[in-house]
């Protein structure tokens, strides 16, 4: 798949041309779901085999709940395209075990994309539930808004590399960023348009170079926006937007138009 990520790609490429080599699928444990054949008394299929059946059966279970069991194909057949949104530790189980599986069941659709993150770290040291060190959500919607954290994680996705959140960094990209331009830039637009226009957006009148060449950047970055969501490189998609919402501000001080 040429639209992968590198990184997935070349993993998995790897990991094929060294040889595919017997997995065990199954474990000698007491706990789980039994292997449904004579002779496997007392084995359960091993957490990452069944695991990624789940992407099947909770769909065979929701259409059941609907009261229509046949709705579920809508989610494997025909034109439609599966996104796998995963850590790379698990890369291997949905690019070959999980496509095996699907390949063996039969016509059902393969993985389409499976975008895959690098490792995440917090201020400088990797995530531990168990030693306490990560952001717990109940703590932190407690204190601040979701969006703050959502933009943050966005922009510094580790797409292709491991990144590192910081609690500086949250706080400057809110306040320079999410607050200094785009917030800036909605209240100037909306505020102007309520005072001078009773709260409607007036029809434009004839568009200047300047004011064209806006316009068009507007156009080109939500194209751009849209192909790059498409790829699931939402990074990329967001610094675009961030970068247009900085230059529609630099527009609004050049011309003021609150003074004339």
């Amino acid at each position: 798949q040429t639209h992968w990520r590198q990184d997935v790609l070349n993993f998995t490429t790897r990991y094929l041309e060294e040889g595919l080599k017997d997995r065990a699928i199954t474990r000698d444990i007491d706990w789980g779901i039994p292997v449904p054949l004579d002779s496997f008394e007392g084995k359960c299929l091993y957490v990452w085999f069944e695991a990624v059946i789940g992407y099947l059966s909770a769909t065979k279970e929701w259409a059941k709940s609907r009261g229509s069991e046949e709705e579920w194909r809508s989610f494997w057949q025909g034109d439609v395209k599966s996104y796998y949104f995963i850590g790379k530790d698990n890369i291997i189980f949905h690019t070959i075990i999980w496509p095996a599986m699907l390949m063996g069941y039969g016509e059902l659709n393969l993985p389409y994309d499976v975008p895959a993150n690098e490792f995440l770290t917090i201020e400088g040291r990797r995530l531990s539930t168990s030693r306490n060190w990560a952001v717990w959500l109940p703590d932190y919607l407690s204190r601040y808004d979701p969006d703050p954290l959502r933009y943050l994680l966005s922009i510094n996705m580790p797409e292709t590399s491991d990144s590192d959140f910081s609690w500086r960094e949250f706080i400057r990209r809110n306040n320079n960023e999410l607050v200094a331009t785009y917030g800036n830039l909605v209240h100037r637009v909306l505020a102007f348009v309520y005072r001078s226009f009773d709260g409607c957006v007036p029809v434009p009148g004839e568009l200047d170079i300047r004011s064209q060449a806006l316009l068009n950047r507007a156009k080109d970055t939500l194209s751009t926006m849209d192909g790059l969501l498409y790829h699931c490189h939402f990074r990329e998609a967001i610094r675009s937007a961030m970068s247009l919402a900085q230059e529609a501000n630099r527009y609004l001080d050049e011309k003021s138009p609150w003074k004339t």
